[in-house]
């Protein structure tokens, strides 16, 4: 089962993106891919290495990353087949 995460938003390469996780790999492409199963929706404020979430699935979290980044998205994610 894939993992979909569509995404509107500033800081990706394209205004809206899909991250889709199969296993162990993943990738982004270009579109909104909307999931079969939503389990989630979530807002991302990502402030150089600080990651704040509030998402509906794990309510409000922050998660330091590897890369200075700065990032406003507003997504879906989910499952597809």
């Amino acid at each position: 089962m894939k993992k979909i995460f569509a995404e509107i938003g500033i800081g990706n390469d394209a205004f809206f993106s899909t991250e889709i996780e199969e296993g162990d790999s993943e990738y982004r492409i270009p579109k909104f891919v909307f999931p079969n199963k939503i389990t989630e929706i979530y807002f991302r404020l990502w402030l150089f290495k600080n990651v704040f979430i509030i998402s509906s699935k794990d309510m409000i979290k922050t998660k330091k990353a590897n890369k200075n980044k700065l990032k406003i998205l507003f997504g879906i994610g989910g499952e597809s087949l």
